[in-house]
């Protein structure tokens, strides 16, 4: 496609009224000549306005904008700006090619000082990207405004995300700067609503869960789901073990693995705001053996670059506490996955959530001599043994997190349950056996000394 890019010096003002623009460079290094900030009145106040167009032989009806820009510390999200197009037409075509110019317009959540545009995008094409250059706001947070616009029905569609901190040069992550003063563990983005926290439990809405982490591996050339996991710092995920032993019980190649961070939708893993990555290492406890035990079921995914925490792509906390099992007996903890729901689907599209209570080992043991042998000092029980509520087929790897000082802690990973006779339906009239995390707290940490707190 060729893509030629421009900002339309554009009045919007009435004839008796002078148009005040601001000039500010940006994207330089394609011949962009400038980015006009046009003052509206003193409602509006200021806007970018901006053209482009493409030269197809066809009527382009799907069309598709990202305008990403720098901006100051916002101190409320629910307003992250918004993007429209005001007009799209042909224009005279050149020798046998239409011509289809567009024009679009951005407005931002802060006037003071006006943000700094940092990428566009059309149609997924990246036409400049300034995002690693200096920005003159100390420690700038991104926003992401994203357009799909129809032209046979004149539809537009918008989403806008709010990433708190991203690699730039005044908040790098990789010259290592500490964005834990924005971002802390276990807190959700308060612009998005809270939905109580999975086989009976509750769909939860997208940013509720975002340290929760899908991980996929390659079998030949086949992608496939394979369990849930948690982001807990920059570089660190956690999960089962046993994610990473194929049917036949040999070890998934650590570049045959892939995790996303930030996905929802099972069917949609390229969704805005969710990012794919391949892991740097994929560590197994040495202590953990599929073929005979599931003792020390847990791994650590060490990703090769620090990621971006955002509105969708959080950390979960790592249990600090004392980490007897006896402190978190009688309470209930919240999981999450993609797992079997009550309808009989072995994964479900959306994610679930469901509260499950702590049992002791020994109530664990008396509801089920099988569980002498599954159970030990680095694992506990969980569930209702009600046969619907709780982590189920494809859940593994999960977390189970509690309410610490106001902060979602991961203190345990989905690991075993009992199998309904006969078959491999996970049986929810039984317990559910979790990896106990804080047992692994110095070995998880033996990875990175970068954890958020």
């Amino acid at each position: 496609m060729k893509l030629v890019i421009s900002f339309l010096i554009y009045s919007v003002v009435a004839s008796t009224v002078k148009t005040q623009r601001i000039y500010h460079p940006t994207c330089s290094e394609i011949g962009l000549k400038a980015f006009n900030y046009v003052y509206v009145n003193p409602k509006l106040k200021w806007v970018g306005l901006g053209w482009l167009w493409t030269t197809y032989a066809h009527r382009l009806h799907n069309i598709t904008i990202d305008v990403d820009f720098a901006t100051a510390k916002l101190s409320n999200t629910t307003y992250l700006g918004s993007l429209k197009i005001i007009s799209f037409h042909r224009v005279k075509n050149f020798e046998y090619e239409n011509e289809w110019y567009l024009v679009y317009e951005v407005k931002f959540p802060i006037q003071n000082p006006l943000p700094d545009v940092t990428k566009l995008v059309l149609n997924d094409e990246l036409l400049c990207d300034d995002s690693a250059k200096e920005f003159t706001t100390k420690k700038p947070e991104l926003v992401k405004l994203h357009l799909e616009y129809n032209d046979f029905t004149k539809e537009q569609s918008f989403t806008s995300e709010h990433i708190i901190s991203f690699p730039g040069a005044n908040n790098s992550l990789s010259q290592g700067s500490d964005d834990s003063e924005y971002v802390g563990c276990g807190k959700i983005d308060k612009s998005n609503l809270f939905v109580p926290l999975v086989h009976g439990g509750t769909t939860i809405q997208r940013g509720t869960w975002p340290w929760l982490v899908s991980v996929y591996s390659y079998s030949d050339i086949r992608l496939g789901f394979r369990c849930g996991a948690t982001l807990i710092s920059h570089k660190l995920v956690v999960t089962a073990a046993h994610c990473f032993f194929d049917i036949h019980n040999r070890p998934v190649k650590t570049e045959d693995v892939l995790v996303i961070l930030g996905q929802y939708n099972l069917k949609r893993p390229q969704d805005t705001g969710s990012e794919i990555l391949y892991p740097k290492s994929v560590n197994i406890h040495p202590n953990y053996r599929k073929r005979t035990s599931i003792d020390s079921d847990i791994a650590v995914v060490v990703l090769a670059d620090n990621v971006r925490f955002t509105t969708y792509v959080r950390p979960a906390c790592l249990w600090v506490e004392n980490d007897s099992k006896d402190n978190i007996v009688g309470e209930v903890g919240i999981t999450a996955g993609w797992g079997r729901d009550e309808n009989g689907k072995f994964y479900t599209e959306l994610p679930k959530q469901a509260e499950v209570p702590v049992v002791s080992d020994e109530a664990c043991i008396d509801s089920n001599d099988v569980f002498s042998k599954l159970i030990s000092e680095v694992t506990f029980c969980a569930g209702w043994r009600n046969g619907t509520e709780g982590p189920c087929n494809g859940d593994s790897g999960g977390p189970l997190l509690f309410q610490r000082k106001g902060r979602w802690t991961l203190r345990g990973v989905v690991s075993t349950a009992l199998y309904i006779e006969n078959t491999n339906i996970c049986n929810l009239n039984e317990y559910v056996v979790f990896t106990d995390v804080s047992k692994f707290r110095n070995w998880i940490m033996s990875f990175s000394d970068q954890l958020i707190l």
